[in-house]
């Protein structure tokens, strides 16, 4: 075999020069790279962290979307409850950080494919065995390609992104809507726990009165072993009551913390009473009004209104894609979408998806219809039921404990008989609270169901673009 096939020291020497050359370029592109820097987790440090919060910590931003000043020397008002959970809630922080994570992708949808340089010795030696000049047969060793965009693919990856944005973002308000609902559930039903507390611990001091008052007359022989029985039995049922009654609003604050992203066992005061929820101003108003106006309002609705902008955002991608990919450079190419059959398999599911999205919009906008007459219904229903505890069964109970006790100073009665018609007296009062939570849960609900219960605490979508409002 002659010498001419094989490269000369002189084209060994200019090869490993240009491929230095080539070298250097790709290296002085990779130092504007970022380093990878670790990040571990370790649960028992943000568990301190997490036991290190507290109302001490809180500021006027906290609260700033709903109330102007914040005083925690009175407690905590409903709304101001509200505002803290919107802000500190540890899923809605999770939640608006999926934000985050879809707005960084919408940068990255709008940027365009890397051109690509390369180097084939195949070519770079097609030169020598084919005797041409040397600078051709080098030349002809580089390539640089660059895929060209589909037309209209780079609009279609943004405004896939984009949705995925908008989704995101109405996915945090609904769920900040639903924390709202929640805490003002919580906060009415802490309430009525102290407020039972309240009453089931009066109960208790009577019993005990009642069981001291029979072991002095037994002792005294005025009273039977018996009365004496039947007063511990009493004071004893009672206390097991008052122990029953403090656990359930130990969770009643418990889950009302855990809404506000406060430690289990912090305890702070509550600003507003149960007469916050009195006014039935509501229950005269049109359903159909109702819903009509929730349509714009639920944030539930939106978020189903951003999923199916997200299927059709999808639809308009898929149908880019169904072109030829060219490729350009020192040379071109074409990849003909033959086997995936121009993409119509991906475009038929993008249909079916953007199809099962808008049957997902009508299904909200029915739940949507039957939760608001529901919830109407149920606010008529307990709304009568707490009237006719305050215009008849109140007044009747708080007489009946002004009797008995009467009773009990004028020696008509025995202390047994003053507990057994305490026991009748609070009973009706526990019903009554019952029915004022009732009656504060079912204007909660409906007020929620309408889209209505604090809106300034939502967090805002991101504005629409025009390819969105002309759709």
């Amino acid at each position: 075999m002659s010498q001419r096939n094989f490269p000369s020291r002189t084209r060994l020497r200019s090869a490993s020069a240009r491929f230095s050359l080539l070298s250097a370029v790709i290296a002085g592109s990779l130092l504007g790279c970022t380093s990878y820097e670790e990040d571990p987790v370790e649960p028992a440090e943000i568990l301190r962290a997490l036991e290190e919060i507290g109302l001490e910590g809180l500021s006027k931003e906290d609260v700033a979307p709903v109330v102007t000043s914040l005083d925690l020397s009175d407690g905590l008002s409903l709304l101001e409850a509200s505002a803290i959970a919107v802000r500190r809630n540890p899923n809605l922080l999770a939640l608006r950080a999926d934000v985050g994570v879809a707005e960084a992708q919408l940068i990255q949808a709008g940027l365009l494919s890397d051109p690509v340089v390369g180097w084939d010795f195949i070519a770079a030696q097609a030169g020598d065995i084919l005797d041409k000049i040397e600078s051709p047969a080098w030349v002809s060793g580089l390539s640089l390609t660059w895929q060209v965009p589909r037309p209209g693919e780079i609009d279609s990856k943004e405004g896939v992104a984009r949705a995925q944005v908008r989704s995101s973002a109405a996915h945090l308000a609904g769920a900040e809507w639903r924390v709202v609902r929640d805490v003002h559930i919580a906060y009415a039903r802490l309430l009525v726990a102290r407020a039972r507390l309240v009453q089931i611990e009066r109960l208790a001091k009577i019993a005990q009165r009642s069981l001291a008052y029979f072991a002095k007359a037994r002792a005294a022989g005025a009273a039977t072993a018996l009365e004496e029985g039947l007063a511990r039995v009493a004071a004893d049922t009672v206390q097991v009551d008052v122990f029953m009654t403090r656990n359930a609003e130990a969770q009643a604050q418990q889950t009302l913390n855990r809404l506000l992203g406060l430690p289990p066992d912090l305890q702070w005061a509550l600003q507003d009473s149960l007469d916050r929820f009195a006014s039935p101003s509501a229950l005269s108003e049109d359903p159909k009004q109702l819903v009509r106006e929730s349509l714009e309002r639920r944030p539930d609705l939106q978020e189903v209104l951003a999923d199916y902008q997200q299927a059709e955002e999808q639809v308009r991608l898929e149908c880019a894609r169904q072109w030829p990919q060219l490729e350009i450079g020192t040379g071109f190419s074409i990849q003909i979408p033959i086997f995936s059959q121009f993409n119509q398999p991906a475009i038929k599911t993008a249909l079916r998806s953007r199809a099962a999205a808008r049957l997902r919009v009508t299904l909200a906008v029915q739940q949507t219809r039957a939760e608001i007459h529901s919830a109407l219904v149920q606010s008529r229903q307990a709304y009568a039921a707490l009237e006719l505890f305050e215009r008849s069964l109140g007044p009747q109970t708080e007489e009946t404990l002004r009797l008995t006790e009467r009773a009990f100073q004028a020696r008509e009665v025995t202390p047994l008989e003053i507990l057994t018609a305490q026991r009748q007296v609070l009973d009706t009062q526990s019903r009554f609270l019952t029915a004022r939570q009732s009656w504060a849960e079912a204007r909660i609900q409906l007020d929620s169901a309408c889209g209505r219960l604090l809106p300034s605490a939502r967090t805002p979508l991101p504005p629409k673009t025009n390819d969105e409002e002309s759709q």
